[in-house]
């Protein structure tokens, strides 16, 4: 009797080990535009994703800090512009 080319448990067995590491695998975050810029200056980058109530989209607040001497300056982005992170849309 032949013995079957593939047995199915190792290849099931295999299979599951392959799903559970892709799965635990942190997801990359691609680096934004603001973030790549205020690095290359030399500034100090943070940010945060805000998660709306209701079902709204999720904001990304970014903060690009420089210190320009004796001066130390901020600006901070929601989504991208530059501006308040306060209320309004």
């Amino acid at each position: 009797m032949k013995r079957p080319a593939f047995r199915i448990l190792p290849v099931a067995t295999f299979a599951t080990a392959v799903a559970a590491t892709i799965l635990a695998a942190p997801l990359a975050q691609a680096q934004t535009d603001i973030e790549t810029s205020c690095k290359s200056g030399g500034g100090e980058y943070s940010s945060q994703e805000v998660k709306a109530r209701w079902g709204a989209n999720a904001t990304l607040i970014e903060t690009c800090c420089t210190n320009a001497g004796a001066t130390h300056k901020c600006i901070t982005y929601r989504d991208g512009v530059e501006g308040p992170t306060y209320g309004g849309s």
